[in-house]
């Protein structure tokens, strides 16, 4: 039967690379500017001596307003251009931005007092004061706004009376001066500073805001504190960021940054090696391919997820945590790893990523005994197999007819379905998917992120998941309450046990690699997590 795996594996990465290795035109949107002479002679720019820098990616098509966005291609540009109060650096280490300091907290751990940097102006000249930061957070809850990630923010007192339209203004927002105000939480929250890091909480002018209405974030509409403003836009093709001048933080080191959007990685990759792009994101899918020919432009990074099976836990057999479980010891994780994804990964020990706090680093990988597995489904009742159904997006299929494999070596037959986007959310959002492939990212370093977000038994429904232990779910509430960080990983760490080792209602497969290839003049790019940021980007223009 080992055979039987191995072939699978084989004619999987064998077809990834076939994939992988296929051709195709130049892209139409070439850049006219750039100047290729000779290998590593590519100039950027003009030719007047300004440092451009060119991103290729996908057009996430959400605009820029990250009230409205949770796209991580929609922050790599929105960041650029607006700011929160605080932001994770590139070492996913949390620092002031707009502030004087970190807010101080009340000893019941209710209210955040802040003080704003004075002096710090959007780019169109109006300086920042407390107002815009009680107008950013107001139109969050605003229901005509729309706001996607409120949940982040909605234990702010009186957040949910203006997300139920019974109250048009902030009563935990308490605007002291132009440049101090206060936030009172409903309850204590250990990490809404970590919340007022992320994109979703970045802070809009409020007349320019206001102006724009329905427009805000669409074309060049979108004004911020940050380190570039936006030159042109056409929400389509490609988006100019030039430098801000006058930016508070400091010298900015490019002059221009230009956004080009394509469809697909492929023509995405053949645009970087025609020079018409200087730094892309590398698909796992890709990274044999351009290891050969281009292994010092390539950067590795481990963002702060999980890749794991998502299971339904109403569906038939899965219902079964004995079925649960003869799954996950029947996935050999390093041979996956090693396999489908070239090295791409860390295989999982449990289901908290490896770089969060609460992670248990004392345990080995997760167990894989095939043998064990038959025993326990035989155990259970299971002696003439089951039949289980996966549906999946394409970026998971090769993973899934690999898991395929395995099971099958059990007795599970898996039926592997590959849908589009849309299928797939409809399909989970009605509770009718079984089982399926899922990257689950923090957005910072804390266990909350990754665990209370999916698993807690009031959201797990919406991700078609079903998952309800009152024990798993007090602990996630007791780590949420306590200011306490070793108490709180301690909590995470009991409650990651319970949900990966006893009830089996995930299973984790590994710890993702991503990668970015930039051409040797892309001076100090580095990314800490998901989003791209090109705050500390140089080009070379020697």
């Amino acid at each position: 039967m080992r055979k039987n795996i191995k072939k699978y594996l084989a004619a999987f990465a064998a077809l990834s690379l076939l994939l992988t290795a296929c051709g195709g035109a130049k892209d139409a949107k070439s850049d006219s500017s750039a100047d290729t002479t000779q290998a590593g002679e590519t100039k950027t720019g003009s030719g007047t001596g300004e440092k451009v820098l060119k991103f290729g990616q996908a057009n996430a098509g959400t605009g820029l307003d990250m009230q409205k966005s949770t796209s991580s291609g929609a922050a790599s540009i929105a960041d650029e251009v607006t700011e929160s109060l605080l932001r994770f650096n590139d070492k996913n280490e949390e620092e002031v931005v707009l502030l004087t300091d970190f807010p101080k907290v009340s000893d019941d751990g209710l209210t955040y007092s802040f003080e704003l940097k004075k002096g710090v102006k959007f780019t169109n000249g109006v300086e920042l004061t407390t107002k815009d930061v009680q107008y950013t957070f107001e139109r969050m809850f605003t229901p005509e706004t729309g706001a996607k990630s409120t949940t982040y923010f909605d234990m702010i007192k009186g957040a949910k009376d203006m997300l139920a339209g019974s109250a048009t203004s902030l009563s935990g927002f308490e605007a002291v001066d132009d440049y101090h105000f206060n936030i009172v939480l409903e309850q204590p929250f250990a990490p809404f500073v970590k919340n007022l890091g992320t994109s979703y909480a970045d802070i809009f002018p409020a007349e320019a805001t206001k102006a724009a209405g329905a427009d805000w974030g669409i074309g060049t509409n979108l004004i911020g504190t940050g380190p570039y403003k936006i030159l042109s836009n056409d929400d389509t093709t490609e988006v100019v960021l030039v430098k801000n001048e006058d930016y508070h933080g400091g010298n900015v080191n490019l002059d221009t940054l230009r956004v080009l959007y394509y469809d697909d990685a492929q023509t995405k990759l053949i645009a970087y090696e025609n020079g018409d792009i200087d730094l892309s994101d590398l698909p796992a899918s890709q990274l044999e391919q351009y290891e050969a020919n281009h292994a010092d432009e390539i950067k590795k990074y481990y963002p702060l997820g999980t890749t794991f099976i998502s299971l339904n836990l109403k569906s038939e057999y899965i219902s079964d945590v004995n079925v649960r479980k003869a799954i996950s010891l029947a996935i050999n994780r390093e041979e996956l790893v090693n396999t489908i994804l070239a090295g791409a990964g860390i295989p999982a020990t449990t289901f908290l990523n490896n770089k969060i706090p609460g992670h248990d680093d004392s345990l080995p990988v997760m167990e894989y005994n095939p043998e064990k597995a038959k025993k326990i489904l035989a155990d259970a009742g299971y002696n003439s197999g089951i039949n289980l159904t996966a549906e999946v997006r394409d970026t998971d299929e090769a993973i899934f007819n690999a898991i395929q494999g395995y099971l099958e070596e059990v007795g599970i037959h898996l039926e592997v379905k590959k849908v589009d986007n849309a299928t797939w959310n409809s399909d989970r959002a009605a509770g009718n998917v079984q089982m399926t492939g899922m990257q689950w990212n923090a957005l910072y370093p804390d266990a909350d992120f990754q665990m209370y977000n999916y698993f807690y038994s009031k959201n797990s429904n919406n991700r078609g998941v079903f998952y309800d232990n009152a024990e798993y779910d007090k602990l996630l509430d007791d780590a949420r309450a306590s200011t306490d960080e070793k108490q709180r990983a301690e909590l995470y760490k009991q409650a990651d046990h319970i949900l990966t080792f006893e009830d089996y209602a995930a299973i984790p497969l590994y710890y993702p690699q991503s990668q970015f290839i930039a051409k040797p003049f892309v001076k100090d790019f580095t990314v800490g997590n998901l989003i791209y940021h090109f705050w500390n980007v140089d080009v070379d223009m020697k």
